[in-house]
């Protein structure tokens, strides 16, 4: 299984982070990166997290479930957690190189 997004899921990714913790303002495209520390962003919260780990399972197709939550501190974290979350998919589902 690939173990990381590709360059354009990863700016997916980043975009989802500018987007849902509303940091555009104060942090310009360039500042989110792999080892931005989530909780450390202008306004960020437990719900303003909640959303974008949402949006992550909807924007990526992927299961992260609430035990995600204190996983995140930064977005490699994310990525991390959106690869483990397809390597378990794929391993469940006939044909995709797991067990049926």
């Amino acid at each position: 299984m690939n173990a990381q997004l590709s360059p354009q899921e990863r700016e997916r990714l980043y975009s989802l982070v500018r987007e849902k913790l509303d940091v555009s303002g104060a942090e310009s495209p360039e500042d989110i990166k792999n080892t931005t520390m989530v909780r450390e962003l202008p306004g960020v919260d437990s719900m303003n997290l909640l959303r974008l780990l949402g949006a992550v399972e909807l924007g990526f197709q992927v299961n992260l479930g609430f035990e995600a939550i204190p996983q995140v501190q930064t977005v490699q974290d994310i990525e991390r957690l959106i690869c483990a979350s397809r390597e378990q998919y794929a391993g469940r589902v006939p044909g995709a190189g797991g067990q049926p």
